[in-house]
C-alpha cells in the first residue's frame, strides 16, 4: 500500500488558515491596524469602499520595511515579533503568529507600498491569491500603505454569506474602536465610501472615550484605580442609572490588548448587584496590567480569548475595585425605608413645651341609635361659630334605608363579565367588579380562584405593543410634525446606523434630517409618541439595533412597537381611577397574550385561596 499523507502547498495552507483568521472585512482591518501599531505608527488612516468588500486601505507612518521584508511578510509563519518558543511567555506586541498577511493574500488581491527612513526609495509588492505578481522600487512616503481589493474573490461561497452593509460596517467599527480605546496617543481616522466616520486626534483616555461615544458619557464615567502585586486595574465604570439593556460598551484590555472574559464580566455584574435590574448591563472600560508570563494569549486565532494564571484572585480584586469606585462617588444608595402611611411627627422646640391634648367625648353617644337621631347639638364637641340652630336641625335617619340598596344589588347580580370579542375565563373573571391600586404599582382585584395582582405598567405596555404592531403591519404611519425640531447628537457609529434605517423610520412616522456632523434634527414623530420622549425612543432603538446580528429590517416593526409601548405606557406611582383600572383589565384580556410582556416579563399573578388558607394553619 502506497503512502497517502502529503504536504499541502503553501497556498492551500494559507487558505485554510484564512478560514480562521479572515472571517469578514473587519478581520482584515483588525490585522492591518495591529501591524501598524506594532510598527510604531502614531497616525493611522483606514479607508473603505463598500464597507471593505471591495476595497480596504490602511495607511500608517510607522518604521516601514526593507524590500526583502516586504516580500517575506507574505510568507507563512514569517514574523519579526518572536524568534523562539521562550518569547511566547513575554509577548508585548499585538501580532506574533505570522499568519495574518499570508492568509489575507490567499483570499484577496494585495498591493503594498512601504519605505524606511534610511531608504531613498520604497518597495511595491502586488500579490493575488498567494501568487506574487510583481515587485519593484517606487517613490512612496515613510511608512506603509497596504490595499486589500476584492476580498474573497476566489471563494464565492464565503463572499455570498457576508452580512448586510450595515452589519459589516458595525463589525468594522467595533474592531476600529477596540484599538482606538487602547491607544489614545495615536491619531486614528476611518472613512467609508468617502464619508468620514471617525476622526480621533491624540488625547487622554477619558477624552478618547468621550470622542468615541459622545459628550453625554463624560458625566457618567467613574474613575477606578487599583494597584496590587498581582495586577493593576485602571479605567472607568459608568454610573448604575445609565446601564443599558444591550451589550456594546463593555471593554476589557490586558497589556494594551482587547479581550473577552465572561468570568471577569461576572465580577463587574456582581459589584453592581442591587444597583441595577437583572436585565441591564453597565458600561465599563477596564485596563489590566499584568506580567506577560502570567497570561497566555496564544489560545485563539483572533487573540481575544486570554487565560490568566490566577483568575480567582483577580476576580476578587476586580470586584473590590469596582465596588470601591461606586462607593467613592456615592453611587451606592443610602438606607431607605418605606414611609408610605407614616404619621408626620414634629418634635417640640424649647420655646413650645409639650402638653397633653384635651380629648372631648360623649359617654352616652350611641351611633346605632337611629330613633332619637343625631345632630351636632347632641355632641359635646365645640361648634364652629358659623353654625346655627336654624340650619342644623335634628334630621332623623329614614327607617326604610334598606330600600336604597335594592337596585344596586340587582345591578351587581345582572352584570356580565365579558369583553367584546373575548370571554374572560371563569377562574380569572372577577368575583365582584372591584379594583384597588396598591403602592402605585399593582392593580388588585378579586377573582374566583383568589386575588389577582396586575402590574399596571407592564399591562399597559402589552396593550400598546399589540396596538402598535397591528398598526405598523397594516398601514403607513403619518408622522406628527413638531413645532420646534429637536436635535439628536450621536456617535459616529450610531449616526451611520441611522443612515441605514432612515427609510424605515420614515415609514413608521419619524422624519429625520442631518443637522451637522453626527447630528440629526427630529421634524416629525409617530402620533402616539409625545414630543418630549422622541429622543429617548430613538436612543432605545439604536441600542436595540447596533448589536443585533442579521437583517435589521426584519425586526424593525416589532422593535419600534416595543420601544413606543415602553415610552408611552403609564409609569408607576400614577394614580388610576376605578374606570381606568377596569379599562386596563378589559383591554389586557382582549390581547392575544396577556400573561407576559413582549420582552418576556410577567404581567399578572393570582394568589390562590389555598395559599392564603395555608398561612393560618
Amino acid at each position: 500500500m502506497s503512502d497517502i499523507i502529503q504536504l499541502l502547498p503553501d497556498s492551500v495552507a494559507n487558505q485554510i488558515a484564512a478560514g480562521e483568521v479572515v472571517q469578514r472585512p473587519a478581520s482584515v482591518v483588525k490585522e492591518l491596524m495591529e501591524n501598524a501599531i506594532d510598527a510604531g505608527a502614531d497616525h493611522i488612516q483606514v479607508v473603505l469602499k463598500n464597507v471593505g468588500k471591495a476595497f480596504i486601505q490602511v495607511i500608517d507612518n510607522g518604521k516601514g520595511m526593507s524590500p526583502l521584508d516586504a516580500r517575506m511578510a507574505f510568507e507563512r509563519h514569517a514574523t519579526s515579533k518572536i524568534a523562539s518558543a521562550q518569547d511566547l511567555f513575554n509577548i508585548h506586541t499585538l501580532g506574533f503568529r505570522g499568519e495574518a498577511l499570508p492568509s489575507i493574500a490567499s483570499v484577496a488581491e494585495i498591493e503594498l507600498k512601504t519605505r524606511r527612513s534610511e531608504d531613498e526609495l520604497g518597495s511595491y509588492v502586488r500579490i493575488a491569491a498567494s501568487e506574487l505578481k510583481s515587485q519593484e522600487s517606487v517613490n512612496t512616503p515613510l511608512g506603509t500603505n497596504i490595499c486589500v481589493k476584492n476580498l474573497f474573490f476566489n471563494i464565492p461561497a464565503r463572499r455570498k454569506f457576508l452580512k448586510s452593509d450595515a452589519t459589516e460596517l458595525r463589525n468594522v467599527i467595533n474592531e476600529f474602536l477596540r484599538l482606538a480605546l487602547t491607544y489614545p496617543e495615536v491619531t486614528l481616522s476611518l472613512i467609508n465610501n468617502g464619508n468620514e466616520v471617525y476622526n480621533l486626534p491624540v488625547s487622554g483616555l477619558r477624552q478618547r472615550i468621550v470622542n468615541v461615544f459622545g459628550k453625554s458619557i463624560n458625566s457618567r464615567l467613574l474613575n477606578i484605580n487599583c494597584d496590587t502585586e498581582l495586577i493593576s486595574i485602571k479605567g472607568f465604570v459608568c454610573s448604575p442609572e445609565h446601564a443599558k439593556k444591550t451589550y456594546g460598551e463593555q471593554y476589557f484590555f490586558v497589556n494594551n490588548r482587547f479581550m473577552k472574559h465572561n468570568f471577569f464580566h461576572k465580577a463587574v455584574m456582581e459589584a453592581y448587584s442591587g444597583l441595577i435590574s437583572a436585565d441591564c448591563i453597565p458600561s465599563y472600560f477596564l485596563y489590566f496590567t499584568v506580567q506577560p508570563s502570567q497570561i497566555d494569549v496564544n489560545i485563539h486565532p483572533t487573540k481575544t480569548e486570554i487565560k490568566f494564571q490566577n483568575e480567582s484572585d483577580l476576580f476578587q480584586i476586580l470586584l473590590a475595585g469596582v465596588k470601591e469606585a461606586l462607593g467613592k462617588f456615592n453611587v451606592t444608595p443610602p438606607l431607605d425605608f418605606d414611609r408610605e402611611g407614616d404619621i408626620e411627627y414634629n418634635p417640640s422646640t424649647p420655646s413650645t413645651p409639650p402638653y397633653i391634648p384635651k380629648i372631648n367625648y360623649k359617654p352616652n353617644y350611641n351611633p346605632f341609635n337611629y330613633k332619637s337621631g343625631i345632630s351636632i347639638e347632641d355632641s359635646d364637641f365645640e361648634k364652629p361659630a358659623t353654625f346655627s340652630s336654624d340650619t342644623h336641625s335634628k334630621e332623623k335617619v329614614p327607617t326604610n334605608w334598606e330600600a336604597l340598596f335594592e337596585n344596586l344589588k340587582e345591578k351587581e347580580e345582572n352584570q356580565q363579565m365579558t369583553i367584546t370579542g373575548m370571554e374572560i375565563p371563569e377562574e380569572i373573571a372577577p368575583a365582584h367588579p372591584a379594583f384597588i391600586q396598591m403602592k402605585g404599582r399593582y392593580i388588585v382585584t378579586p377573582v374566583h380562584s383568589g386575588l389577582m395582582f396586575i402590574d399596571q405598567k407592564r399591562a399597559h405596555e402589552r396593550i400598546l405593543f399589540e396596538q402598535y404592531t397591528h398598526r405598523l403591519c397594516t398601514e403607513k404611519v403619518a408622522g406628527q410634525k413638531n413645532l420646534f425640531p429637536e436635535t439628536l447628537e450621536l456617535s459616529a457609529g450610531d449616526f451611520a446606523l441611522i443612515q441605514e434605517i432612515n427609510a424605515d423610520l420614515e415609514y413608521l412616522g419619524f422624519e429625520l434630517s442631518e443637522f451637522g456632523k453626527n447630528c440629526y434634527a427630529i421634524y416629525a414623530t409617530p402620533p402616539d409618541l409625545s414630543y418630549s420622549r422622541a429622543k429617548e425612543v430613538l436612543i432605545q432603538l439604536i441600542d436595540y439595533y447596533k448589536n443585533t446580528e442579521g437583517e435589521i429590517k426584519q425586526k424593525m416593526k416589532e422593535r419600534i412597537a416595543l420601544a413606543l409601548a415602553k415610552a408611552t405606557a403609564i409609569s408607576y406611582n400614577t394614580p388610576l381611577t376605578t374606570s381606568e383600572m377596569n379599562d386596563i383589565f378589559d383591554n389586557l384580556f382582549a390581547c392575544q397574550h396577556h400573561n407576559y410582556t413582549a420582552d418576556g416579563k410577567s404581567i399578572l399573578h393570582i394568589l390562590n385561596f389555598e395559599e392564603v388558607n395555608s398561612w393560618f394553619k
